[in-house]
């Protein structure tokens, strides 16, 4: 019989971690589906569950000069209703699930199911973000591109708990974040491309440019961001097709349910080429 533990703190929850082999249950928004039986409502988990979406340690933004700190117990909600977070990070945060799964749906979830489709994981990448991981021995952070492994797999110890994830504040002009599914709400990603640029006197200063659901972990294409960093706006069109070929030598996506290679390479190519002609024109 599977066993659940409910701690009232951290430090009780990191006792927990350290002594039994438990899941780590925050939110659960992916978990209940990935382990409910058929229809119906029991689920089936394989080991005992550490509950720690109910710790106040967990639940708070913090905003600091020069960087963002979201606790691991933070939901999209209440990622969405801070009046200082930035759109490049709450537009991702807008198409995820429904208002129901985005009152429970928290960062640390989407990091931890590691899937490249993760509608959040690019903007993380974009941003350079650390995750700390802490367990009662003390904390460690990793970024994000080290931290993910691949589909379902990251980088975290048996005693250990994502505490929180944090990246620096930086300003983009241009902000561009396109998910391409089945619907337009409650749909996994075919393919999602986040774009964000810094354009000064139509010169650009910073880009960064990360897709989704096109490979075993989100892709960033920094081969492309150093062809693009210091060119002006009317430059780009010079160096277009090398960029669009450098998007298509990362990119490794494959064949299954949602959608074919092909296709979803084609459209990683046409929504950069639409961010690089048309929106940075604005």
């Amino acid at each position: 019989m599977v066993k659940a533990f409910r701690p009232t703190s951290l430090t009780e929850a990191l006792e927990v971690r350290k002594n039994h082999d438990v899941m780590i249950f925050n939110g659960g928004s992916d978990m209940m589906i990935k382990y409910r039986s058929g229809s119906s409502v029991a689920v089936n988990f394989p080991k005992d569950v550490l509950y720690i979406g109910q710790l106040s340690e967990l639940k708070n933004i913090v905003e600091r000069q020069d960087e963002f700190i979201i606790g691991s117990a933070v939901t999209y909600a209440q990622i969405l209703r801070h009046p200082t977070i930035p759109g490049y990070l709450k537009q991702p945060c807008e198409q995820i699930g429904s208002v129901a799964v985005r009152n429970i749906a928290t960062l640390s979830g989407n990091i931890c199911n590691a899937s490249p489709a993760g509608d959040v994981l690019p903007s993380l990448y974009a941003l350079n973000a650390n995750i700390t991981l802490t367990s009662a021995e003390g904390h460690r952070m990793i970024p994000i591109k080290d931290f993910i492994d691949g589909p379902g797999k990251i980088r975290l110890n048996r005693d250990e708990i994502v505490t929180q994830i944090s990246f620096d504040k930086v300003y983009f002009s241009h902000v561009f974040y396109r998910k391409v599914g089945t619907r337009k709400a409650n749909a996994i990603s075919k393919v999602s491309v986040l774009a964000l640029a810094n354009v000064i006197d139509h010169k650009i200063a910073d880009i960064r440019l990360t897709i989704g659901a096109c490979g075993p972990t989100v892709v960033r294409i920094i081969e492309a961001e150093k062809l693009l960093c210091g060119l002006r706006i009317e430059q780009i069109d010079n160096v277009l097709d090398e960029v669009l070929s450098c998007v298509t030598e990362r990119l490794k996506p494959i064949d299954d349910v949602r959608s074919n290679r092909i296709y979803r390479t084609k459209v990683a190519c046409n929504l950069v080429e639409t961010f690089l002609t048309k929106e940075l024109t604005l």
